[in-house]
């Protein structure tokens, strides 16, 4: 994520944990188009992904890497999101 920030013009976290992306820009109150997703995984860690859709039950579509060993396009369940972002 940091990369994709820096390549759009603006600066990242400068760390490679998505828990960083929380307090990372301003906050929002829910999915929107180009928004930065923070979310836990199963087991501990995070992820982080561009938001670039809303299915029709509310669930954010969003763009991310490490997703099957590249970067692909999924729905995920709104309730593992616990941050959209967007840069200031």
């Amino acid at each position: 994520m940091n990369m994709v920030l820096k390549r759009s013009g603006h600066q990242g976290t400068g760390s490679d944990m998505a828990s960083s992306f929380a307090h990372y820009g301003r906050r929002v109150s829910g999915p929107r188009v180009g928004a930065i997703a923070v979310m836990g995984r199963r087991g501990g860690g995070g992820h982080v992904g561009v938001v670039s859709g809303i299915d029709r039950r509310g669930n954010p579509i969003i763009v991310s890497g490490n997703h099957g060993h590249r970067v692909a396009e999924a729905v995920y369940p709104r309730g593992r999101i616990y941050a959209y972002v967007v840069p200031n």
